[in-house]
């Protein structure tokens, strides 16, 4: 079975988290493609898709909600896990936990959720770095919990590329009837 993970990344925490999918994946036995989202123009070579993007003002990057508009048909007719990269999932306090338990489903994402054959959507830590923010955004940062730091919890991360190997693993084992049992 073939997998194609990609990516859309701006400051490459995304592509560091996408790497990691990918070599779970590889070591379940899979055929795996990594790519940025910019070169997976041929999507109907895979069976299945991972695909992923930074999160910036709330939604995906412009190059991952392109990929996903572009080929929502195609990702229709396979298994498809996606995942977001942010800060949300990072956040300290009150104000942070709350941010996080209430932060949305990316509008790209949600555009063409009826049509995408999602399995799950995961949101993870990434990396947040002073200059990746601009200092009118910092106090905003701040009241919701944010920090400066590498988040990615790779222990989840590899958690999660795991039940992605084992869905896939179970869907190109054919189901045998148990002994003993007439085949229904």
């Amino acid at each position: 079975m073939s997998v194609l993970v990609t990516y859309a990344t701006c400051h490459g925490s995304t592509r560091s988290i996408a790497e990691r999918i990918a070599t779970r994946l590889a070591e379940c036995g899979l055929r795996v493609d990594l790519l940025d989202v910019a070169d997976a123009a041929h999507v109907e070579r895979y069976d299945a898709v991972v695909a992923g993007s930074a999160i910036h003002n709330g939604d995906w990057l412009p190059d991952g909600a392109e990929f996903l508009h572009r080929h929502a048909l195609l990702l229709a007719t396979r298994p498809l896990w996606l995942f977001s990269v942010g800060m949300a999932p990072a956040g300290r306090g009150r104000r942070g936990r709350w941010f996080a338990a209430h932060t949305r489903v990316p509008h790209a994402v949600d555009a063409d959720a009826e049509l995408l054959n999602m399995r799950d959507l995961h949101s993870f830590a990434g990396v947040l770095e002073p200059a990746h923010i601009t200092p009118r955004i910092r106090p905003f940062m701040w009241l919701f919990g944010g920090r400066f730091g590498d988040f990615r919890n790779w222990p989840e991360v590899d958690a999660w590329a795991d039940g992605i190997g084992e869905a896939l693993a179970a869907e190109r084992v054919p189901q045998r009837p148990h002994p003993g049992r007439a085949a229904s």
